[in-house]
């Protein structure tokens, strides 16, 4: 039988070869390809492998194979020239990072232990930076699909007077409704539904010309609906689409949850940290109830890592805390348990206390700032050219476009061919998406290792793509 654990000596020879194989694959990251297919007879194998009955004995040759074999097919966001969907890539510290919260074998749920005054230092870090008080509640989630639905949670159970706990609905004299715009993240519905809600009772608010949630039609909505006799009890808004990198109006946003008491919920899991480049586009963040950030978005951190922030920290530990009043001690800090859905849980915030204090808060915004500068120049590019049409240009890093050479009758259908071709090529990777009834493409700008050049190369591929279409 094998030895699960290794000697000293094994462990360093092993560990050597893993970083000297990692470090080939990111010193190689501009020649290899951004992505390939995965062949046919290894995605077979790996999803229908047999349990090994026994152990192998050469642990070089296993990691000899995961780099040959796994790595070899990633998502691609490492490289340069991905620009799909909001993937950035991790940080080579953050990679290290990983490496150290692993041997140091934490669950975070809380406790008199390093990890756990780590996290509070770090959230209140984007505590300071994202407006809200020092007091306020954070947790660090797996990404902003949990910290949205807990935000969301807490909104449910304020709104309930704590009665959901126990009554569920049941309570309720009338439904919930919950306002966002139609451009919002998917995982605003999604926690809708998985709160209970009901679809019924989300409303999707049309945008206007800047993909904006469109301000007048959220107050006629709201109206009908207290006419109807239902109950408005939040706005979900956007600081930063996935779509188009659009800010929602977020001060008029506030200006609404204040006069009809509404909770105000922002999903900022992509653009919020922006607020660190462009300060002037969040007015009206710091009046928000719940935020929800991504940091393995716009700060680089190796996935997993979101978080959640609420303004009111006993609201959120009401929500999900499980202790007794008379075992609560507030002399030492409450666990994390206490404020999400995880138990167990990791160390998520040893990469973003060490990448932080690698790259400081002006290193982020000057990083930020340049992947904004270079979406502008995209933006540029694509209006110098006859045979390309910018169709929005958010706020942030995100520019959607389409391949428009003049005589075609049929862009959508152009523009979704080529983009498979441009995808299966290896030598760029972006992503699509509809806007006003229009398959458009979609370029992404959250990426440390992308220069001028790669914009001009990515132009070209879907250049060569539709030429080779249209012949």
């Amino acid at each position: 039988m094998n030895d699960i654990d290794l000697s000293p000596e094994e462990f360093r020879r092993l560990g050597y070869h893993a970083v000297d194989l990692i470090t080939q694959r990111l010193q190689n990251i501009r020649e290899n390809p951004v992505r390939q297919p995965v062949p046919p007879e290894l995605r077979e194998a790996w999803m229908h492998q047999d349990f090994p009955e026994n152990g192998v004995y050469d642990l070089e040759a296993l990691l000899n194979t995961v780099a040959e074999k796994i790595m070899d097919y990633p998502m691609g966001n490492s490289s340069p020239r991905f620009f799909g969907w909001v993937n950035s890539p991790p940080a080579p510290l953050g990679i290290l990072a990983e490496l150290f919260a692993a041997a140091h074998g934490a669950s975070v749920a809380g406790g008199d232990q390093s990890a756990t005054y780590v996290e509070h230092g770090v959230l209140n870090w984007f505590k300071r930076i994202l407006g809200f008080p020092q007091e306020a509640g954070g947790i660090l989630t797996s990404g902003g699909s949990a910290a949205n639905l807990i935000g969301l949670a807490v909104m449910r159970y304020v709104k309930s007077e704590g009665a959901i706990r126990q009554q569920g609905f049941n309570a309720e004299s009338a439904p919930m409704v919950i306002y966002a715009a139609d451009q919002g993240h998917s995982s605003i519905q999604k926690a809708v539904e998985l709160l209970g809600f009901g679809n019924d009772y989300f409303r999707k608010i049309p945008t206007n010309h800047d993909y904006q949630m469109d301000i007048d039609m959220l107050r006629q909505q709201i109206a009908a609906d207290k006419a109807a006799g239902l109950r408005p009890v939040c706005i979900a808004g956007s600081a930063g689409t996935v779509n188009t990198g659009t800010i929602d109006p977020l001060e008029k946003i506030a200006d609404i949850c204040d006069s009809e008491n509404l909770w105000m919920h922002i999903d900022g899991a992509y653009g919020a940290v922006g607020i660190l480049a462009e300060p002037h586009l969040y007015a009206g963040l710091e009046r928000v109830d719940s935020l929800a950030v991504d940091p393995h978005k716009w700060l680089y951190m190796p996935i997993e890592c979101g978080c959640a922030l609420v303004r009111d920290s006993k609201a959120m530990r009401d929500t999900f805390s499980l202790v007794p009043e008379y075992l609560r001690d507030d002399t030492m800090l409450p666990w994390f348990a206490e404020f999400g859905i995880q138990q167990t849980r990791g160390f998520r915030a040893l990469k973003l206390w060490m990448v932080l204090h690698q790259i400081g808060e002006n290193g982020y915004r000057e990083l930020i700032r340049r992947d904004i500068a270079l979406a502008k120049q995209l933006r540029a590019k694509i209006e110098a050219r006859d045979d390309f049409e910018l169709i929005a240009a958010g706020a942030l890093s995100i520019v959607c476009f389409r391949y428009a050479p003049p005589g075609v009758d049929d862009l959508d259908a152009l523009n979704k061919s080529l983009l498979e071709d441009v995808q299966a090529s290896g030598r760029a990777f972006l992503t699509s998406t509809v806007l006003d009834g229009r398959y458009v493409l979609r370029a992404c700008l959250v990426n440390f290792r992308t220069i001028e050049s790669d914009l001009d190369s990515l132009l070209d591929v879907i250049t060569d793509a539709g030429k080779t279409r249209r012949s």
